[in-house]
């Protein structure tokens, strides 16, 4: 699933061809302590459990599928309190894990 969903890297640029808010992607990544591994592994398990709401048209599928759950779960995540963090490694760090 990973392959197709967009890199954060590629979402630094203003024509990226997904809806995100300007400078998510550095944010998201500095959240990780500016490591791009860890931060793209999050942004990709986040996107894949958006994909399974309603956030995304039951009757949509591929690439319009990955746009509507990308599109999501940036806006989710820059525009509330998780701004700040990362739900992924919060959870990790509850159970102990290395993130």
């Amino acid at each position: 699933m990973g392959e197709l969903i967009p890199h954060l890297r590629d979402l630094c640029f203003s024509r990226n061809g997904h809806q995100v808010p300007e400078g998510f992607a550095h944010a998201f990544v500095k959240l990780h302590g500016e490591d791009w591994r860890a931060a793209q592994r999050h942004w990709e398990q986040i996107v894949e459990l958006v994909l399974d709401t309603d956030a995304v048209d039951p009757e949509s599928s591929g690439a319009r599928a990955i746009r509507q759950a990308v599109t999501a779960a940036a806006l989710l995540l820059d525009r509330t309190d998780l701004r700040n963090r990362c739900p992924l490694c919060i959870k990790s760090a509850r159970k102990g894990a290395k993130v």
